[in-house]
């Protein structure tokens, strides 16, 4: 591709492809890409006219997928018996977590945050963190691995990223990401995760610094080029819009809004994800917490907690260990009742049409846009 950043092109063309064929699907646009694919390589000399052949390649492709998806459609969860074998994991990790002293709300919020076992949950505590802007919590997602990834870091990769042995320490490494996530039932918010965090390991070990919209995209390539549906569920859009605004967005008001407290870059972290996520959450639920990004800076970190005490009490049940979750896991709870009481720190019954949410990330792209190229010229003048 003679474009510049040629997998998010790529990804940009086949996600429009599977709108496309979302209106005009056909199986036979498969036959269309194989023709194209053959005209690039005995055009590649031709470096335009491949080019453009092999844009319209990534646009029939995904035409063609999703016409498949469409003349037979299988689940995400296409392999049953890798399935049922994780949900055997997850109730045998439940029954050692009980075991070890843990009830009630303590366990079932931590077989939530931990295994992504929300069997233990009621409505009623589902309603209230909700409520709060706080129920990305109970999915398990990029923040979720991203906790056990950081103790994989501490512990393993800054110390062997150097070491002539690291390419060895690779299989087990994405072994344990990937693991987790078989455990916890390979959701799609997961599964983004891991192919995110394992192309960073890998890039890691190669001393490579590859730009994370890089790694983003192929990502999300990735999965569509398995489950093309995905691209309509709500778990998989909300997920990428938020990881694509926290890398393009978060860092230019960072440095125009000169932030240097922790507490405040916490602040403006989950005011960007919530800003990205919002029109989306509102068109699909009607509804918006006022307070969630001030809840997420309490809430995060006591979950974080939550999580590594979980890990503890599962590799070394104690009594102490136990009390430990069970203390947090009830302050959790009490502030997210706290706050969910209090009136009117939710708006209902909000009803935007597509159009004005279309409108709006348009809209935030092109701010975004501006911000990036004012920072390049002012770069480029210094």
């Amino acid at each position: 591709m003679i474009t510049r950043q040629p997998i998010i092109w790529a990804t940009l063309l086949y996600v429009t492809g599977i709108l496309l064929g979302n209106f005009f699907s056909s199986i036979y646009f498969l036959l269309t890409s194989v023709a194209l694919l053959v005209a690039c390589m005995l055009l590649r000399r031709k470096t335009y006219v491949s080019d453009i052949l092999l844009y319209v390649f990534w646009i029939s492709l995904g035409m063609a997928r999703i016409g498949m998806e469409k003349e037979s459609p299988s689940e995400y969860h296409c392999f049953d018996a890798v399935c049922q074998k994780a949900q055997q994991q997850q109730e045998a990790l439940m029954v050692r977590l009980h075991n070890a002293g843990l009830e009630g709300k303590a366990l079932s919020l931590s077989s939530a945050l931990l295994i992504g076992d929300k069997s233990g949950l009621d409505k009623t505590m589902r309603r209230k963190y909700a409520q709060v802007g706080a129920s990305h919590l109970l999915a398990l997602s990029g923040m979720h691995l991203g906790i056990l990834y950081g103790i994989l870091y501490i512990l393993f990769i800054r110390r062997i990223r150097s070491s002539r042995w690291k390419w060895f320490w690779l299989p087990p490494i994405l072994l344990t990401i990937w693991g987790y996530a078989f455990i916890a039932g390979m959701p799609i918010s997961l599964g983004r995760a891991c192919i995110m965090f394992s192309l960073a390991t890998i890039a890691t070990f190669a001393q490579e610094e590859t730009p994370p919209t890089h790694i983003l995209a192929l990502c999300a390539l990735t999965i569509l080029l398995f489950q093309p549906n995905a691209l309509f569920g709500i778990s998989f859009q909300l997920s990428f819009l938020a990881v694509l605004f926290i890398l393009i967005l978060y860092q230019p008001l960072k440095d125009m809004l000169k932030i240097r407290n922790a507490v405040l870059d916490m602040l403006l972290l989950s005011a960007v994800a919530q800003l990205a996520t919002a029109p989306l959450a509102i068109y699909y639920f009607h509804s918006f917490p006022l307070l969630g990004s001030f809840v997420s800076i309490i809430l995060i970190p006591l979950t974080t907690i939550i999580i590594y005490l979980g890990m503890l009490t599962l590799l070394v049940p104690t009594a102490f260990s136990v009390w430990l979750l069970t203390i947090t896991v009830g302050i959790q709870n009490w502030i997210v009742d706290t706050v969910a009481s209090i009136p009117h720190s939710t708006m209902t019954n909000l009803y935007p049409a597509w159009w004005q949410v279309l409108s709006f990330y348009l809209l935030l792209l092109c701010v975004t846009a501006k911000s990036h190229i004012n920072r390049s010229l002012k770069d480029f003048s210094l």
